[in-house]
């Protein structure tokens, strides 16, 4: 209530320029005396300032009582400093003397302060503008900040091919140190049974089935863990060729990366033996070579189970044949990754990280230097500054290992958190000086079109009565006195500043972004005013135009209601 107290104040402001700039008030008045009605106003305007501020400075426990009666106080030092009361006498004195020129030079003078006085009291700039300040600093601080996230997850990419190639090779090493393994110890069976000879007493090769039979089980399972290993890899080599490309996959192209391609299990292969039936457990081995090696296991079981170690030999020698063959696709395999890693260039990759490192640290300090303010020191904390600046040394320590041809992936994926954290805190924030700046465009507009209507209605009834006096003063050849045509070129002029009043509520509005409706109307407004502007300056004052103005006035009026309706249903939570 008492910020619409101050808007009150500045819409009396706003009437008591007319008469002093514009002869529309009282056509029958003298110059004198619409002087001197200026300066009544005003004194009244100066009275009322004091008296609500010492009323506000009570409520010393109301943050927006603190508020409004700094405004009113910072209004009335500019009335002192100003002199406005003593440049008013100097008018007024000017006008007795009939010093014409020096009278309008004042006037004019006299105006530019009370127009000064009428912003310092709807206070609507300064805010708005630091408003609009702090949301284009915090925008231009997310944008940063999301370019800093993107390129720090590029980056982790290149270390995650890295880091996953190293451990593709970690594991062939081991599948090859088993597959050795079970080599070796399919040799010793295999020359078990040789010792054996053509024909075996009964029971005597039950040892080497049940040893074959487990050497089955674990070649099955390394042929399983192959398969695996053989699916990662092809993904790294489609990751590989996708990234040369500069593009997810080729067209046509409907698998998807990171997702090893399904096939279906032929249902028989050579090498591949049955589960044997006298074995429990004993499952059908995987393709490749440790699958056939697995199958010729199983069927070396079946011979030596049923005690005949000479057929068995021959299986044996296809197992050992293929483990060889197993153990040379092992290194083959391990020797490309090799050559993949020794590709990646780690220099070019801890360069970039170096200069995301820089640029991260950069803002983390422009984000502090923000947070100092300008040379009022009106500086506020920097919503993300904390997660930006804990970004820096996991950047640093990334650059580090990249230095050193180590994969960084898990430091460059904490930067990037700590980033997209960032982010998200400047989004709320933004999203709140959003808010704030839709609450602040709303008073501010109020607050502006209550001024326009108090003036549109000064205007409206000038028009009346200039109409009313032209039926009697015509001349000789039907011709306006040039005295009453100025004085209606003087309603043109005030109707044309209300025209640019409502292209400033546009731009208003055009920041503030969300009122479609009042969008509309001021628009229409705007062209109300210009319409009527125009008829004004061809000498129109007839019941057209004064219809026209009081449009002009239900207009005004129902933005009015529409603002402090919207006003008091979101103060209410609506």
């Amino acid at each position: 209530m008492m910020q619409r107290g101050i808007a009150v104040l500045a819409a009396l402001l706003f009437v008591a320029l007319v008469p002093i700039g514009s002869p529309v008030v009282a056509q029958e008045a003298s110059t004198i005396t619409k002087q001197e009605m200026a300066r009544t106003k005003f004194r009244d305007l100066t009275e009322r300032m004091q008296k609500l501020m010492l009323v506000l400075q009570k409520n010393d426990t109301d943050a927006n009582a603190a508020t409004d009666a700094g405004i009113l106080l910072a209004g009335s030092q500019y009335v002192q400093e100003a002199q406005i009361h003593e440049h008013m006498a100097r008018a007024r004195t000017l006008i007795d003397q009939e010093r014409w020129d020096d009278a309008l030079v004042s006037i004019g003078e006299l105006r530019e302060k009370l127009g000064k006085l009428y912003e310092i009291l709807q206070n609507r700039n300064d805010d708005l503008r630091k408003l609009l300040e702090r949301i284009a600093q915090l925008e231009n601080f997310k944008k940063r900040v999301d370019e800093l996230a993107k390129e720090q997850g590029e980056q982790k990419e290149d270390s995650a091919r890295a880091e996953a190639l190293q451990k593709l090779i970690e594991q062939a090493e081991a599948k090859r140190a088993e597959a050795q393994a079970l080599l070796a110890r399919q040799q010793e069976i295999r020359d078990a049974t040789n010792e054996l000879g053509m024909q075996a007493a009964q029971g005597a090769t039950d040892a080497l089935s049940d040893k074959e039979g487990d050497l089955q089980e674990d070649t099955e399972k390394l042929a399983e863990d192959l398969e695996k290993l053989a699916a990662e890899k092809a993904e790294l080599d489609a990751e590989a060729k996708a990234a040369e490309a500069g593009k997810a996959g080729k067209p046509g192209d409907k698998s998807q990366p990171g997702k090893p391609s399904e096939s279906k299990p032929s249902e028989s292969s050579p090498g591949e033996s049955k589960p044997s039936e006298s074995k429990p457990g004993k499952g059908k081995a995987g393709s490749g070579a440790a699958g056939k090696a697995a199958g010729a296991m199983g069927k070396a079981c079946e011979s030596l189970g049923d005690n005949q170690p000479e057929p068995s030999l021959k299986d044996q020698d296809h197992a050992i044949e293929n483990l060889e063959k197993t153990v040379d696709e092992l290194d083959d395999m391990i020797e490309e990754a090799r050559r993949e890693l020794l590709k990646l260039p780690f220099d070019q990759m801890a360069k970039k990280q170096d200069k995301t490192k820089h640029a991260t640290d950069t803002l983390s300090k422009d984000m502090e230097k923000a947070e100092e303010g300008d040379e009022n020191g009106e500086g506020q904390p920097t919503p993300g500054k904390k997660r930006v600046q804990q970004a820096v040394p996991k950047q640093r320590s990334a650059a580090g290992q990249l230095k050193e041809y180590k994969p960084a992936k898990q430091k460059q994926q904490d930067a990037k958190e700590d980033l997209e954290a960032a982010s998200k805190e400047l989004e709320e924030a933004l999203a709140q000086l959003r808010q704030q700046l839709q609450d602040e465009v709303l008073r501010a507009l109020e607050e502006r079109f209550t001024a326009m209507l108090a003036v549109q209605r000064e205007l409206t009834i000038a028009t009346n009565k200039l109409h009313q006096t032209r039926q009697n003063v015509l001349t000789a050849d039907g011709s306006l006195p040039a005295a009453l045509a100025t004085k209606i070129m003087a309603v043109a002029t005030g109707e044309g500043d209300l025209e640019v009043e409502a292209s400033d509520a546009m731009k208003l509005l055009e920041e503030e972004g969300s009122s479609v409706v009042i969008t509309a109307l001021t628009e229409d407004l705007k062209d109300q005013l210009h319409e009527v502007a125009a008829l004004c300056r061809a000498h129109e004052t007839d019941e057209v135009v004064q219809g026209k103005q009081k449009d002009i006035e239900d207009t005004l009026e129902l933005l009015i209601n529409a603002l402090r309706r919207t006003i008091e249903r979101k103060e209410a939570g609506g």
